[in-house]
């Protein structure tokens, strides 16, 4: 995952995300961050309320990105730490289809735990990123279904 942010001059701010999830009503995204690794995103947010986070399977380039304008940080506990190393497993096993090892994933994305942050959002729009002639093409925006 990675989350885009941007200031009032339009300037973009990105952060790696560690995982998210999908409300129970499949209509709000939680994606989870370490705050040290995104001080600037997390200013851009909290300013004006808009963000945008791409997700992207490596071994297939398949690319969707959501925009959302009612961005917020709510409490990151326990669940959230597993749901990180789960995310953060099954990352390292989709980039090990591609020669990667698996310990290439925890030295990027792992810090410490206690900066585990959460940021909420609904989406309003949702585009298909893959490389390829549909890159950019809007797509339906549809209850996502628990995660």
């Amino acid at each position: 995952d990675v989350l885009h942010g941007r200031d009032d001059r339009l300037i973009p701010s990105i952060a790696k995300g560690v995982g998210c999830r999908v409300d129970d009503q499949g209509r709000q995204v939680t994606v989870l961050v370490f705050a040290e690794a995104t001080e600037t995103v997390m200013r851009d947010i909290a300013h004006n309320r808009q963000i945008a986070v791409v997700f992207t399977r490596p071994s297939t380039n398949r690319t969707v990105q959501l925009k959302g304008h009612d961005a917020m940080p709510v409490p990151a506990g326990p669940a959230e730490a597993a749901l990180v190393r789960r995310h953060l497993a099954l990352f390292a096993e989709d980039l090990r289809l591609l020669g990667w090892q698996p310990h290439y994933v925890n030295t990027l994305f792992l810090h410490d735990w206690s900066q585990l942050m959460a940021i909420r959002f609904t989406p309003l729009f949702a585009y298909a990123q893959t490389p390829g002639p549909g890159a950019g093409a809007r797509m339906p925006l549809q209850p996502l279904g628990p995660r």
